[in-house]
């Protein structure tokens, strides 16, 4: 919790902060873990919406009305949701739709195919971008804040590293 007072400016709202958390942080695990099931997906979850609720804390006025748990439910449930869909949408694209020469990139790396020799040979940039995208599911937008970049450049690096990826296909004489 320490954590969070460290963010709040003044004394009334760390105590406000403090009555937030102490109320709702069982209900708030609770209703995460209906959604993400228990763990840590839950608890990164909660973490979230504290880190929220803590920077929004001068907006609550009373900690211990209807309002305030309706929000902190609400806050929560979309982080968790959000959570979720970002897994599903993760996992529910198989690889053989991502990748140039239509290939799973587990097995392929496994094999060392063609298309596991092109990524190997790219520049370290793009094969980390092109993993980051087609392999472990990231958006553009969770790219940009993994690696500090914006969400434009990297979809332009990614464009580079997709043609990059083609031509050396190519040359090695697969269909793309």
């Amino acid at each position: 919790m320490l954590i969070y007072l460290s963010m709040i400016q003044g004394a009334e709202d760390r105590s406000k902060f403090e009555r937030i958390y102490e109320q709702y942080r069982d209900l708030m695990y609770w209703r995460a873990s209906q959604i993400l099931g228990a763990g840590q997906d839950a608890e990164d979850a909660v973490h979230e919406a504290f880190v929220r609720i803590a920077n929004h804390i001068s907006k609550i006025s009373d900690p211990e009305c209807p309002k305030t748990r309706a929000l902190v439910v609400i806050i929560v449930e979309r982080i968790a949701i959000n959570e979720y869909r970002r897994r599903k949408r993760r996992g529910a694209l198989p690889l053989e739709e991502r990748l140039p020469g239509g290939e799973d990139l587990e097995a392929a790396f496994a094999q060392g195919s063609a298309v596991a020799r092109a990524i190997a040979a790219l520049p370290q940039r793009y094969r980390e971008l092109i993993l980051l995208k087609h392999w472990q599911g990231y958006s553009d937008r969770e790219i940009a804040v993994l690696l500090g970049m914006t969400q434009g450049n990297v979809a332009r690096t990614l464009q580079r590293a997709k043609e990059k990826l083609r031509e050396t296909l190519k040359d090695e004489g697969v269909e793309v």
